[in-house]
């Protein structure tokens, strides 16, 4: 997968349908490499693989196998929603072949996520904290498009990557620096990402059809536009919100839900000497206001 210079992610399958190798740098525990994730089954030795070729694929012995082209593979089938039998037939392996490489479905979940998250672009921890905290959201908001089911992956299976951790503690560091206690900086970190995963899950699911009693169907969107602007006529503009075209595509509301938080979380920093007020990202309280 690469990321073109406006920040979002395409993916990219791997070559002929087989396995390919992932870029160098950083294995997939997030230790440094210097030629890239090639780890073997344990055991020792490759992997025994058909040697038949499948379809889109050339004839011959298959590329070296690697958990990060399963990673990969899982990705493309779809992170919360991918077959092991799947995973192992776009690979062109057997299927008892991904478990000398991962233990089970969930660990295969736990890897796909990790390498996501080494191989996202995140915000540096600076001193300005509106503008880290709105970076981080975004990061997280492109890695949840770019994956379709990333989101409920994430919510639904246990477990922080070891890179996610180190980024985090970075990020903590930088907020404690701009004047909130640990526990602030910690829950901050914690609900913007909860913020991201419960509102992108809350969007793509705005997709889904719904029977209806014609015997037809509609989106779960069209029904609440329906029942608002039914209930909204001529009422307060308040009612109205809801039945806005921007409110129910995109992002719809993530990004005044972030500033709301952001704004009260701006009240909650201690003053200090050297503290700037933080503008970069949005004109929301500064400092100096709430002291």
């Amino acid at each position: 997968m690469k990321r073109p210079p406006d920040g979002r992610f395409v993916k990219t399958p791997p070559s002929g349908g087989g396995a390919t190798e992932a870029p160098s740098g950083r294995d997939i525990a997030g230790t440094p490499s210097g030629g890239g994730i090639a780890e073997t089954p344990s055991g020792g030795g490759d992997a025994k693989r058909p040697s038949t070729a499948g379809p889109g694929r050339r004839p011959g012995r298959p590329p070296s196998l690697t958990r990060a082209a399963i990673a990969e593979a899982a990705l493309a089938e779809g992170v919360a929603t991918f077959s092991m039998p799947g995973v192992a037939a776009r690979l062109g392996v057997g299927h008892s072949t991904l478990y000398r490489y991962v233990d089970n479905r969930e660990a295969l979940v736990r890897l796909a996520v990790e390498l996501v998250a080494e191989r996202t672009v995140w915000p540096s921890a600076g001193p300005a904290w509106r503008a880290l905290l709105t970076g981080f959201a975004d990061a997280l908001w492109g890695a949840c498009e770019a994956f379709p089911g990333l989101d409920e992956a994430i919510l639904t299976t246990p477990g922080t990557p070891r890179v996610m951790v180190d980024l985090l503690t970075g990020y903590g560091g930088a907020l404690v620096g701009a004047g909130l206690t640990p526990r602030d900086a910690a829950v901050a970190v914690d609900f913007v990402a909860d913020l991201v995963f419960s509102s992108s899950v809350a969007m793509r699911g705005l997709d889904r059809r719904l029977p209806d009693a014609a015997g037809g169907s509609s989106t779960a969107r069209e029904r609440y536009r329906r029942a608002w602007a039914r209930e909204s006529a001529g009422r307060h503009p308040f009612e109205a919100e809801f039945t806005a075209e921007e409110t129910w595509h995109g992002r719809g509301w993530f990004d005044d839900k972030l500033d709301i938080f952001l704004d009260g979380l701006a009240t909650r920093i201690a003053p200090g000497p050297s503290r700037a007020p933080d503008r970069a990202a949005s004109p929301g309280p500064s400092t100096e206001e709430n002291a």
